[in-house]
């Protein structure tokens, strides 16, 4: 697992503690990153431990080590994570318009990336923002 794909899952738990509490479905989607970016047993450990805490969008994401691949993996897994449960609360749309001010991504840009999601049609890396301009 790399430094940026620890950040990415790491944000990722701020962004499942939106709603006040990490529940199972949003739990196995943190373990399916973790899977997904061949998390060794030991950090999947550090990762699942860190992720009984708390978190905040302000105060756990490392806006300065985030290029923009990362942002854009990060708000369409964001989007993904808001969905977990089967439905999107206020406060996971709420929390989905901070992330986009804090990555500062363009309203256009947020949109086809969070529209990717929806559709069903996610496409990771620069591919999404390429076709919008």
């Amino acid at each position: 697992m790399t430094p940026s794909e620890k950040n990415i899952v790491k944000s990722l738990v701020a962004v499942a503690w939106a709603d006040g509490k990490l529940e199972q479905p949003e739990s196995h989607v943190i373990e399916g990153l973790l899977a997904g970016f061949d998390a060794s047993d030991e950090e999947e450990k550090e990762i699942l431990e860190y992720a009984k805490t708390k978190r905040t969008l302000e105060k756990d994401i490392p806006l300065h080590a985030l290029g923009a691949e990362e942002r854009e993996l990060l708000l369409a897994n964001a989007a993904l994570l808001t969905h977990a449960d089967g439905e999107q609360s206020d406060s996971e749309k709420a929390l989905l318009d901070k992330l986009v001010e804090l990555l500062s991504f363009a309203k256009d840009d947020a949109d086809a990336i969070l529209a990717s999601v929806k559709d069903g049609a996610l496409r990771l890396g620069s591919n999404v923002l390429e076709e919008v301009k």
